[in-house]
């Protein structure tokens, strides 16, 4: 058997993000992805229960954490904070990717947003 992922897609916060404190004044539509690439196949798709795998909620709860009541300048440095955040979620034995979009930066000529990933 291959590898086993999990991937969440768009979890849309509003953060505080941008190179000049004029434009990190008023939060910015961010979204994020997340993939957990499973080592060795989980638990729970035997068992079907939930702490035997990992838990959409909890990733969604740890990305709030890390961007509530904080400011970043940079996409580059928002996707390492939730990486750094999430590996203690994940645990060691998984690879974890973090992909995270400025759905609409302030330069009129970038359509269809900015990503920046980050992962093992």
């Amino acid at each position: 058997m291959s590898h086993p992922e999990l991937t969440i897609r768009g979890v849309l916060l509003p953060i505080r993000i941008g190179c000049s404190a004029e434009e990190r004044r008023d939060p910015q539509p961010i979204e994020i992805d997340v993939t957990v690439r499973f080592e060795t196949p989980p638990q729970g798709m035997i068992t079907d229960r939930l702490e035997d795998t990992v838990s959409f909620d909890a990733l969604v709860q740890t990305i709030k954490e890390v961007v509530l009541n904080r400011e970043f300048s940079l996409i580059e440095h928002l996707a390492n904070e939730i990486f750094t955040a999430l590996r203690s979620v994940v645990g060691p034995d998984h690879e974890l990717r973090i992909t995270v979009r400025k759905v609409s930066p302030p330069i009129p000529e970038i359509t269809k947003g900015a990503e920046f990933t980050v992962g093992d």
